[in-house]
């Protein structure tokens, strides 16, 4: 709503300039000097409370930019994701993403590959598995 605002603000000045600007090209002969100078001043004003305003707008929008480009590359990624009920996989990456980093926190981290598991209770050893170095999972 701010940049609603902003704008309506930006039209609001742009009006009393385009007022105070006509009021002098009607009134040259009616005007004293000194009003014509007060009204130019006003003018001068309220195209400088113009430009500020439009800056703002400007801002905005290239803010605006930058979150679409960002949502953009967001989707882009997801949509090359594709999830084997095991682990994310990036369409031409032969190396997966982790489950726990992805659906957690969002972020994509490739697992590392072992041939096995060093031996415990679970697992015989020689099984192989991916690791996530970052959140130390392990999947199999």
């Amino acid at each position: 709503m701010a940049d609603l605002a902003t704008i309506g603000l930006a039209l609001s000045s742009l009006k009393t300039s385009m007022d105070i600007a006509k009021a002098l090209k009607d009134s040259t002969v009616s005007l004293s000097e000194a009003e014509q100078k007060f009204k130019i001043a006003e003018l001068i004003s309220s195209l400088a409370d113009l430009k500020t305003e439009l800056a703002d707008v400007k801002i905005n929008l290239i803010d605006k930019d930058d979150e679409i480009k960002k949502l953009n590359k967001k989707l882009i990624e997801k949509e090359s994701l594709s999830f084997d009920g095991k682990l994310y996989w990036k369409e031409g990456d032969k190396i997966p993403f982790c489950i726990v980093c992805k659906e957690k926190d969002g972020k994509y981290h490739h697992l590392t590959y072992y041939k096995g598991y060093p031996a415990s209770h679970r697992f015989s050893g020689q099984e192989p598995f991916y690791s996530c170095k970052v959140c130390n999972n392990s999947f199999h």
